[in-house]
């Protein structure tokens, strides 16, 4: 495509050469920069990519977009100086692939807690009723058959749209895709078009990025002031910020609730059972729900998958039958059985308002005693530490301290703050830094009919240090570790 094609509707100042190159590819890093490449140079938090230019033009690049003035411009080389690159840079991958969420049916999900499930609910509901769909999230991206790594929840606007052109080469046609608020503090899903977006709840979250509470939500909002008319917002109706979601909807808004009768779609009435629960929905969709997921949290998650389906003309008996033939989503509340006498549970649970809710759940399942592990990912919010200490010594029997992700922290410094959460003289717990060695001490303590929720990484493969990065798969070791106890004791 002509660097000018590409350039249309865009405000720039070309620094030096011209607009007649033609662009084979767009990059943002400058080591896969190939022969022809347009290179986007970002102003990132660690990196800036003002540094690789020169890298860049080497491997190939023939034109460049700035947003910072240089000391010098290669001869040859087109310079494209924006106000923000990474705003332009969605505008320009819309425009490289040509739209092709044209010819897709495209559901956005965002709150603090649900996404990863509601959305892997309703990749489910989607891939039975068309036969294939495309799912982008925290777990893994997956377009039709083919599955992809997923390093953040979000992926970059470039790299998105360059799915969505292969979803649409494909010929799939539905896309369920994970929206976090750094995606839309950064721009990552500016100007794309979604059929609908879902918002699930709101509680403290990433306060370390976005200073308050307040920010948080105005960015989350922001999915659904780039809605119009035409499109739709499901809301959590039961969430105390339903009525701000609505008010800065820009789409028909449609609400679910776990027992309001206001809602277009809720529960009229549940059941939670031991490895699983059952619900009869009444509103749009009326019928019973058997689903092998466990936890109230997971009814809200449902059946906002339920309502964003019945919206997009799926019908009920393909509702449920995908549904019914989900039997886990992987790292939440999964169930974790090596044939040991006791239960296993592992789940990404990471702030406050998670941990209750599968604390909550956990309260309510028949049990002996509940052994609870968690630890509190490194350079992130410090002010959800204590908060998760106070709700182990709430609801658990016993209860392990151990590194999440200490990224750049220092462990002990983290857990030192964790402990400022127990009330004085409570020590109904111990500190293992070591994930792995903390996770076989805590199957160790557990006995016939306990519960042992393992908590904070959920399908997480890797745990991330300040200098390395080490293979570690919570689910793994708690499986290994339970067969060992299993064996110990002749089961």
């Amino acid at each position: 495509m002509k660097l000018k094609k590409l350039l249309n509707n865009i405000d720039f100042k070309l620094k030096n050469g011209n607009l007649n190159n033609e662009i084979t590819e767009i990059k943002y890093d400058s080591r896969e920069i190939e022969k022809d490449n347009l290179f986007i140079a970002i102003s990132g938090f660690e990196v800036d990519g003002h540094q690789f230019i020169d890298q860049a033009i080497k491997k190939g690049a023939t034109a460049v977009v700035i947003e910072k003035e240089l000391s010098n411009y290669q001869d040859g080389i087109s310079y494209i100086k924006v106000d923000d690159s990474r705003k332009i840079m969605a505008q320009l991958g819309k425009t490289f692939f040509e739209n092709p969420l044209a010819d897709i049916e495209l559901v956005g999900i965002t709150g603090t807690n649900g996404k990863t499930t509601t959305a892997y609910l309703l990749y489910k509901i989607l891939k039975e009723y068309s036969g294939n769909a495309a799912l982008f999230g925290t777990i893994k991206n997956i377009i039709g058959d083919q599955a992809l790594d997923s390093s953040r929840t979000t992926p970059e606007s470039i790299d998105l749209y360059r799915y969505f052109s292969q979803m649409r080469k494909k010929g799939v046609k539905y896309g369920v895709m994970e929206v976090s608020s750094h995606a839309l503090d950064l721009y990552r899903v500016e100007g794309m078009e979604f059929a609908g977006a879902i918002f699930t709840n709101i509680s403290p979250e990433h306060l370390d990025y976005h200073k308050n509470l307040e920010n948080y939500l105005a960015v989350k909002s922001q999915l659904f002031a780039q809605l119009n008319s035409d499109q739709y917002a499901v809301i959590n109706l039961d969430d105390p910020n339903a009525d701000y979601i609505q008010e800065k909807s820009g789409a028909k808004n449609y609400f679910y609730s776990l027992s309001s009768s206001k809602a277009d779609l809720y529960a009229s009435d549940y059941q939670l059972h031991q490895r699983g629960m059952e619900y009869r929905t009444a509103g749009r969709v009326e019928t019973l729900f058997k689903l092998n997921l466990g936890g109230v949290f997971n009814i809200y998650n449902s059946l906002a998958a339920i309502l964003t389906a019945d919206l997009l003309g799926v019908d009920q008996e393909t509702i449920k039958k995908a549904l019914t033939n989900i039997s886990a989503v992987p790292g939440r509340f999964e169930i974790i059985n090596a044939g040991q006498d006791f239960q296993i549970v592992v789940d990404y649970a990471h702030t406050p308002d998670g941990m209750e809710n599968v604390l909550k759940t956990a309260a309510a399942m028949d049990k002996n005693k509940l052994i609870v592990l968690f630890g509190c990912g490194g350079d992130r919010d410090h002010s959800k530490r204590a908060a998760m200490a106070a709700l182990a010594e709430k609801y658990a029997d016993y209860t392990v301290i151990s590194n999440d992700n200490p990224r750049s922290e220092d462990p002990a410094e983290i857990f030192a703050e964790i402990e400022t959460g127990f009330s004085k003289g409570f020590n109904n717990y111990e500190i293992i830094a070591d994930r792995i060695k903390a996770i076989k001490r805590t199957i160790k303590l557990a006995e016939k009919d306990d519960l042992v929720m393992l908590l904070g990484r959920g399908h997480e493969r890797y745990q991330i240090f300040k200098n390395k990065k080490i293979e570690l798969d919570d689910r793994k070791v708690a499986y290994q570790a339970a067969q060992a106890a299993a064996e110990v004791k002749g089961i």
